[in-house]
């Protein structure tokens, strides 16, 4: 229930009707409901909406999840030793996971040439 004029989704501020001060909102737990009170009287009202704030996120398009190219450098990162690189057959690349069409993959990223592949769960020897 909107006041006419306010925006679809926000949540008005309530005054007391006695002393013109912000109403605040407290929970009836003996009637298990909202309500809001006023500080400097006994004024009371019994709310409207259970929804006492609500936050809206907008991301723009410059705000996309940055991808680090080069993890090889990065020490947060673990290690195998267990694949090999086809590029330079170095056996040694960081491992990580990011999340795909398929969902989760794993990724590998060679140490020595930066060569990145997916896992695709065949075994190396």
């Amino acid at each position: 229930m909107s006041k006419p004029g306010a925006q679809p989704g926000t949540i008005p501020l309530r005054f007391c009707p006695n002393s013109n001060d912000l109403l605040y909102p407290k929970e009836d737990r003996q009637n298990k409901r909202l309500v809001y009170f006023c500080r400097n009287c006994d004024y009371t009202v019994v709310a409207s909406e259970p929804c006492v704030h609500r936050r809206k996120i907008f991301h723009s398009a410059s705000e996309a999840t940055t991808v680090i190219h080069d993890v090889r450098t990065d020490p947060t990162l673990p290690r195998s030793k267990d694949v090999q690189c086809s590029v330079c057959e170095t056996r040694e690349a960081v491992f990580f996971s990011q999340t795909t069409t398929e969902g989760m993959s794993l990724f590998f990223q060679c140490v020595s040439c930066g060569n990145k592949w997916k896992d695709t769960g065949a075994a190396t020897e």
